[in-house]
């Protein structure tokens, strides 16, 4: 089968070569309608960049390594699926590596990236690094701080779940909990729980949280010290969709009325409890997100630094079968 030349992509749009070849190479000199209009050619068109040639002369690989916790996780699997979405319209390819819950893997990733096995990184982690670690690295965060010049990507976790907690205290909640998971690393993440205790204080109620660090897959602890600890609460809010869903079976076994008796709201996205059941949730933008951590990863490998350091997407409130 013949492959469709760069010559054939800047005719269908009506533009010159050099044009392409700026917007395949994410130069800032190109207006956002041409580079639309540039890479929906290419998608239409099927056009595979030869970039085996610009490798070699630019000692490029023209790979981008995202490193997460794990993979096997609705939310990092839907992520990397747009990420690979986004970096396949550049010409780029990702490296995907999992942490496994050890720190000393992530160092590891980011040793290899300064041997050139991958141009630049978009990063998640769990664990405390040391900016020093990521010194001459083209790094890109999603929701945890990592350095003063490492632009995060994230979403508006204060003002969402702010919006969360109060839908369920005007659907009659009287006592409200906070379920959730922290990172050791300082996060965007963080200001859930604080979004949490402001409207706790300013409705003057009583805080109820259980929010701990743990690894992926020791979720249930939580939700067996959340019942343990703590009685008569007919809300929760929950800061992740694999801790909601794990909670709405325990209540389902314990013949918890939902949502009459206990009303949930879960940040990260929508799902299906079952054939019949979606949590409340408040869903993050993940194909946005995903467009935007490639923009930036490219500029910065590109050592461009039009661009600003915190990127906040808004999440979009759908409502399910878990509250009132």
């Amino acid at each position: 089968m013949r492959s469709v030349t760069i010559k054939e992509v800047a005719l269908k749009c009506g533009v010159g070569i050099g044009t392409v070849s700026r917007v395949l190479n994410n130069s800032t000199q190109i207006s956002e309608k041409t580079k639309e209009k540039v890479l929906d050619a290419i998608k239409e068109l099927n056009y595979v960049p030869n970039v085996a040639g610009k490798r070699l002369s630019q000692n490029r690989s023209y790979v981008i390594a995202v490193i997460v916790p794990v993979i096997d996780h609705r939310y990092f699997s839907k992520l990397i699926a747009g990420l690979e979405l986004a970096a396949d319209k550049r010409g780029y390819s990702l490296l995907v590596a999992s942490s496994q819950h050890r720190i000393e893997k992530e160092r590891d990733i980011l040793k290899r990236l300064m041997q050139n096995e991958a141009d630049g990184a978009l990063f998640v982690t769990h664990y405390e690094h040391q900016e020093s670690e990521f010194e001459d690295l083209a790094i890109v965060s999603i929701d945890r701080h990592l350095g003063k010049d490492i632009p995060i990507v994230t979403t508006n976790n204060y003002e969402a779940t702010k919006q969360g907690v109060e839908y369920m205290l005007e659907r009659g909640c009287k006592k409200v909990a906070f379920l959730g998971t922290k990172p050791n690393q300082a996060s965007e993440v963080s200001l859930r729980e604080k979004a949490y205790l402001d409207v706790m204080k300013e409705h003057q109620l009583t805080p109820i949280v259980v929010n701990r660090n743990i690894d992926h897959g020791q979720e249930e602890g939580l939700i067996k010290e959340l019942f343990e600890k703590y009685q008569g609460f007919d809300g929760v809010f929950v800061s992740g969709c694999t801790l909601a869903s794990l909670l709405y079976k325990e209540v389902q076994e314990r013949k918890i009325k939902v949502p009459d008796e206990l009303q949930i709201v879960s940040y990260d996205g929508e799902f299906p409890i079952d054939k019949h059941t979606h949590i409340t949730t408040l869903e993050q933008p993940l194909d946005l997100m995903a467009e935007k951590c490639v923009e930036l990863i490219i500029k910065k490998i590109n050592q461009e630094n039009n661009f600003e350091l915190l990127n906040k997407f808004d999440c979009h409130f759908i409502k399910g079968e878990t509250t009132k």
